[in-house]
C-alpha cells in the first residue's frame, strides 16, 4: 500500500535536536555513503478504547552523512500487528511512503500515519511495527515502535493564579493525578518547576531536586518525585501533603509547573529528605486536564528599577560615547512573562549632538505611533532601549553606548535616560521613582557659557543663559539635531522591539500577550 502523502514538518522540528544528540559521533563511518537514521516522536504508542483522536506513527529522517542520501525509502511492516491494528483505516501488511529525492545532511522529510484498534481487540493487546528503509548511495537504520491496545493517560489538576502573598509566607497547592486512560499506569513522575523566588518547604526521599533551565520562564528550581503506586483507569489520587512552596525576600513574578509522566523513573536515583511522598486514592478522576499544569503567582513584592545617566567631553566634530543604564536593586528580580510591557530605558539625545551609533537593543522612538521603529537609523531626537534578555535578576544592569557626533557650534548640553516599561507606561511594582531618570551630559570643550542645565524629572531640560535651552540652541544640520521635545518626554509612548502584542505558543500551550498602554 502507498501513502497518501502528508508531510510532517512540526515533528521534525520536535525532536531532531534529540536525535542530533545521541546519534554516536562515528556513525558517518560506520558504512560507505551516507547513513540515514528514522526518528520516531514516539516509540511508545497507546491506542485509546474507545475510539478518540487517532494517534500517529510520526516519523522523520535524520542523515548523519557524510554527503546526500539519494533515492531514499520508507516502509512500514504492520504484517505483526494486522489483526487488530489499520493503518490508515485499512488493515495492510506493509505501508509504504513513495521515494524521496534526496536527505541532505541533517534532518529532512518525515511522515505520518494514523493507527486505530479494530473492533473487539482486547485491551493490552501488544506489537511491533517496523519501520525501514533503502537508499541507493547509503544505509537507512531501522526503527521500531510498540503499539498498545489501551493508553493511560495521566492528567494533573488546575492550579489557580495567585496575587498578593508576601515574602515569608508558605503557598500551599493541592496537587492531584487523575488516570483518564483505558489501562493502569505502573508507577509514575511527577516533575515539578519553580522560579528562583520560591523554594520548597519540604523535601522527601522519593524526589530528587536539582537546577533545570526554562528559558520561558525561568523555572530553575526542580523536582523530580518517582511513585510506585499503580494507578488504575478512571481514578484520581492526590499527593498525600500539599506541594508547599516558601516566598523568599526576591520573590515578584513567580511561576509553578508541575508535569506527569506515567513512568516510575530510576527508584535508586532517590535523595536523602525528611519522609517519602506517596500518593492517596481520592475518587474519580478528573475529565479534561492536561498533562502539564502552570500557575502564575504574582507576589506582593517591589523591584526598584533605576536609570543610569553618564558624561562625555569633546570638540565639534568629534564622536563621544556614553553608557547608559537599566539596573534592578531589588529587593525582588524582574521577569514579566505574561505581557510585553517589558523594563525598558528611554533615552534622549542631548541638544547640539547627533547619534551616530545605537547599540543593537535600541531602536528610534516614533514619536507619533505606538512605539518604536525597530531601526537604529541615526540623528533621532529619542531612543528605546528594550533588551532582548528582560529577565533582571537584584543586582542585574544592562548597559547601552550610544556614540554622539558632537555639531559644530553645540554647547555644553545635556540630554536624559528614562526607567519605564516598553510602552511608556510607570513599572507598578516599582515604588521609589526618584531614581527613574539621570541625566546625560556633553561638555563640548571651548564652551565658556557653562556646564550647561540638568533635565528634571519631568524629562525636560530647563534653558538657561548658555543658549543650551532645546527651543533656542542653534547648530548645524538643524534637519536632524536629536533635541528635547519642548512639552517633556513622559506622554509619548516606547514599543517593545522584541516582542510584540498577541499569542506566545509556551511549552505547548499558550500564553497570551497584553499591549497595555495609558489612557
Amino acid at each position: 500500500m502507498t501513502n497518501r502523502q502528508r508531510r510532517a514538518g512540526a515533528v521534525l522540528a520536535a525532536f531532531a535536536a534529540a536525535v542530533a544528540a545521541w546519534l554516536p559521533a562515528s556513525s558517518a563511518q560506520a558504512a560507505d555513503g551516507p547513513v540515514v537514521h528514522i526518528s520516531v516522536q514516539s516509540d511508545d504508542i497507546g491506542i485509546p478504547v474507545p475510539a478518540g483522536d487517532a494517534p500517529q506513527i510520526s516519523w522523520g529522517l535524520f542523515n548523519d552523512g557524510p554527503g546526500t542520501a539519494k533515492d531514499v525509502t520508507v516502509k512500514a511492516d504492520f504484517s505483526k500487528v494486522k489483526d487488530w491494528v489499520t493503518a490508515d483505516g485499512k488493515s495492510v501488511d506493509t505501508y509504504t511512503w513513495s521515494t524521496i529525492a534526496s536527505v541532505p545532511e541533517g534532518s529532512g522529510s518525515g511522515y505520518i500515519v494514523d493507527l486505530a484498534a479494530k473492533p473487539g481487540t482486547p485491551l493490552g493487546t501488544k506489537g511491533t511495527v517496523t519501520l525501514s528503509g533503502t537508499s541507493s548511495n547509503g544505509t537507512v537504520v531501522s526503527k521500531t515502535v510498540e503499539v498498545t491496545v489501551g493508553n493511560v493517560e495521566l492528567t494533573v489538576n488546575k492550579l489557580t493564579d495567585r496575587k498578593g502573598d508576601k515574602p515569608g509566607s508558605t503557598i500551599e497547592n493541592p496537587v492531584t493525578i487523575s488516570n483518564t486512560g483505558s489501562l493502569p499506569a505502573h508507577g509514575a513522575q511527577l516533575r515539578m518547576r519553580t522560579t528562583v523566588g520560591l523554594s520548597y518547604a519540604d523535601r522527601y526521599s522519593n524526589c530528587v531536586y536539582s537546577t533545570s533551565d526554562d528559558v520561558t520562564y525561568q523555572a530553575t528550581q526542580q523536582a523530580l518525585c518517582t511513585f510506585d503506586t499503580v494507578l488504575e483507569p478512571g481514578k484520581r489520587y492526590r499527593l498525600q501533603q500539599p506541594v508547599r512552596l516558601d516566598v523568599t525576600d526576591q520573590a515578584l513574578f513567580e511561576y509553578f509547573r508541575d508535569d506527569v509522566l506515567p513512568s516510575p523513573g530510576d527508584p535508586t536515583a532517590m535523595s536523602s529528605g525528611d519522609h517519602k511522598l506517596s500518593l492517596v486514592e481520592d475518587g474519580t478522576a478528573t475529565p479534561g486536564g492536561s498533562e502539564t499544569g502552570r500557575q502564575v503567582i504574582t507576589v506582593d513584592n517591589t523591584a526598584d528599577m533605576v536609570a543610569g545617566g553618564d558624561k562625555a567631553e569633546g570638540a565639534p566634530g568629534d564622536v563621544v560615547h556614553v553608557d547608559v543604564s537599566l539596573s534592578n536593586e531589588g529587593p525582588g528580580w524582574v521577569s514579566y512573562n505574561l505581557s510585553d510591557d517589558q523594563p525598558a530605558l528611554l533615552f534622549t539625545v542631548p541638544t547640539g549632538t547627533k547619534a551616530v551609533e545605537i547599540p543593537k537593543e535600541c531602536s528610534v522612538w516614533n514619536e507619533y505611533g505606538d512605539g518604536g521603529t525597530g531601526e537604529q537609523t541615526p540623528g533621532a531626537p529619542r531612543y528605546v532601549c528594550d533588551p532582548h534578555d528582560n529577565t533582571y535578576a537584584v543586582g542585574d544592569s544592562r548597559t547601552f553606548r550610544f556614540g554622539l557626533e558632537i555639531r559644530k557650534g553645540a554647547k555644553t548640553t545635556t540630554g536624559e535616560v528614562k526607567a519605564m516599561t516598553a510602552y511608556g507606561n510607570v513599572m507598578t511594582f516599582d515604588d521609589n521613582h526618584t531614581n527613574d531618570t539621570a541625566a546625560v551630559t556633553v561638555e563640548v570643550e571651548g564652551d565658556d557659557s557653562g556646564t550647561g542645565a540638568s533635565p528634571s524629572a519631568s524629562a525636560t531640560p530647563s534653558g538657561g543663559d548658555d543658549g543650551n535651552a532645546p527651543t533656542t540652541q542653534t547648530v548645524d544640520d538643524t534637519a536632524a539635531t536629536g533635541s528635547l521635545a519642548s512639552t517633556g518626554s513622559s506622554s509619548v509612548l516606547p514599543v517593545a522591539a522584541a516582542v510584540g502584542a498577541g499569542a506566545l505558543l509556551v511549552g505547548g500551550g499558550l500564553v497570551f500577550v497584553v499591549r497595555r498602554r495609558r489612557a
